[in-house]
């Protein structure tokens, strides 16, 4: 058989020209759409339970009244954008400031600063991190001793060990967005020497179980990410509980794991590589006498990772201690005070730039700017605007006086808390998991009360399933930083992230009540 230049061959000419027209299509189709449906959400008459929900929202500087409407319009807009990529998903990302900023309903100065969120930091952290271990080599060597630790031919169990496994551990040190930030140059430095296609399925599978693997811990720990404390204050406002950090060990974690194991199995379900990964040890044994002894650069950059993880746990685990020695609360406090999250975010950026290796700086300055993925970061800031946008708006305090009398007279807790359950859920695709815990647990709370019953299983059910949603890159931090890698398509995502949230969240709302008893 003689070979064909698929450059010439008519025919292959031909299906790339029907694929690149059909992607035309769907992009210029989703340009139109996302404005369109703006358009007919704000010129929809306007229910008067909406006008009085967002009159109540800022009682002394109301809203307009049209406000939920056009946060409502706003939320599609975006989502039509996103979905079908028509536009760079930073670029569509700038649409709620431009939208609620013009509307009234935030200030510039409120709009705006979203985009500088503390935990933006963390992702510029991961970036200059995961830049610093390309440039030193720390990335290929921390890949081999991860590529050694399955030594079989099955490419589903070699993504288990190599991307689910270490970053589902690392989220005990308190924070999802930074333990991804930790792993995925590792994992990519690992599927670049086992000759793995940027553009195949395989290494679009192990991104996506990286990612969901660090979705499904984000339920281990009280700390591992936003929400579970905005659920933790959100107790204790409305009710005389403390939620401590054992009490979300009960809960959470049987959630986690089955997380893990759902999404793992799911994601590779969905994509089915074709791929056939083998562990050729002898490759890696000469990979590993290459790189030779760590270099300065590399332990310098091994050490700036170590103090990043210290930093980020250090705070937590002074706040388990001081759980059990009171005397230590006032300190708990003010380490966290001092010590959030982007602390050691800024520190890692500030140091790569300072430190010097025989006279070369780790990261030089142009080195930073261009490690760095401003799709990413501009992405994730429209998120957090367009849930301070839904909740400022009154969209938010309307949805749950539209939710509550649906509940029925005399609504069972099972009821009540399935419902905050969904509600959660489908904020979360609206906005970041954190706006929309700040949102739905509150509102999980009001429903609760309403009824006469605890709010305390509803409160936690809320905060959980904001943490479940993983479609798009905007749900929560570790989907935008694989989107990053180039390796994952946006459809693919939506996909894998539709089947495992779902699975994820009936079994929430099976099992959240049975696990709720144990603590309450």
């Amino acid at each position: 058989m003689s070979w064909i230049d698929p450059k010439t061959d008519p025919k292959m000419q031909k299906s790339k020209l029907r694929r690149w027209g059909k992607q035309l299509t769907k992009q210029r189709i989703g340009l139109i759409v996302g404005p369109l449906l703006f358009l007919i959400f704000v010129l929809l008459p306007e229910p008067q339970s909406m006008i009085d929900a967002a009159r109540a929202v800022n009682p002394d500087s109301p809203p307009p009244d049209i406000a939920p409407l056009v946060a409502l319009g706003t939320l599609f807009w975006v989502l039509a954008w996103w979905v079908t990529e028509c536009v760079p998903l930073g670029i569509a990302a700038l649409v709620p400031p431009l939208v609620f900023s013009i509307s009234g309903i935030l200030t510039w100065s409120t709009a705006l600063t979203s985009f500088t969120h503390p935990i933006i930091w963390i992702f510029i952290a991961g970036f200059v991190l995961a830049a610093s271990f390309r440039k030193w080599d720390l990335d290929r060597r921390l890949a081999i001793r991860l590529g050694s630790l399955y030594k079989g031919c099955n490419p589903m169990v070699a993504a288990f060990f190599v991307a689910a496994l270490p970053v589902f551990i690392l989220t005990l040190t308190g924070s999802i967005t930074a333990s991804t930030s930790v792993v995925f140059p590792f994992l990519i430095a690992y599927l670049s020497m086992t000759g793995v296609k940027p553009g195949g399925r395989y290494s679009e599978a192990c991104m996506l179980v990286l990612a969901q693997a660090a979705t499904a811990g984000a339920m281990l720990l009280l700390i591992s990410t936003p929400p579970n404390l905005i659920a933790k204050e959100t107790v204790e406002a409305y009710t005389t509980h403390d939620l401590t950090f054992l009490d979300w060990l009960l809960v959470g974690t049987p959630h986690a794991l089955i997380g893990l194991l759902v999404t793992w199995v799911v994601v590779f379900k969905v994509i089915r590589p074709e791929e056939k990964i083998c562990t050729d040890a002898s490759r890696m044994r000469t990979v590993e006498k290459q790189l030779g002894r760590m270099s300065h650069g590399e332990i310098v950059v091994a050490l700036l990772l170590a103090l990043a993880i210290t930093l980020w746990i250090l705070p937590s685990a002074v706040k388990v201690v001081a759980g059990y020695n009171p005397g230590l609360e006032d300190f708990s406090d003010e380490l966290t005070r001092i010590m959030p999250e982007a602390m050691p975010a800024v520190l890692v950026i500030l140091l790569a730039g300072m430190l010097r290796i025989k006279g070369e700086p780790v990261l030089r300055w142009e080195e930073i700017a261009r490690g760095i993925d401003w799709n990413v970061v501009f992405l994730f800031g429209g998120g957090i605007a367009l849930g301070i946008g839904l909740e400022v708006s009154g969209f938010a305090r309307w949805l749950a006086g539209e939710v509550g009398p649906s509940l029925g007279s005399n609504p069972s807790e099972w009821m009540i808390f399935a419902v905050s359950c969904v509600l959660g859920f489908v904020l979360s695709y609206a906005a970041s998991n954190t706006a929309a815990a700040l949102v739905s647990c509150p509102i999980a709370a009001t429903l609760a009360l309403g009824a006469g019953a605890s709010p305390v299983a509803p409160i936690i059910g809320a905060a959980l399933a904001c943490s479940i949603s993983s479609a798009i890159p905007s749900t929560t931090p570790p989907m935008a930083i694989v989107y990053s890698s180039g390796f994952v398509k946006i459809w693919s995502m939506f996909k894998v992230g539709i089947v495992s949230d779902l699975l994820r969240l009936a079994a929430l709302i099976v099992l959240g009540p049975l696990l709720m008893g144990l603590v309450y």
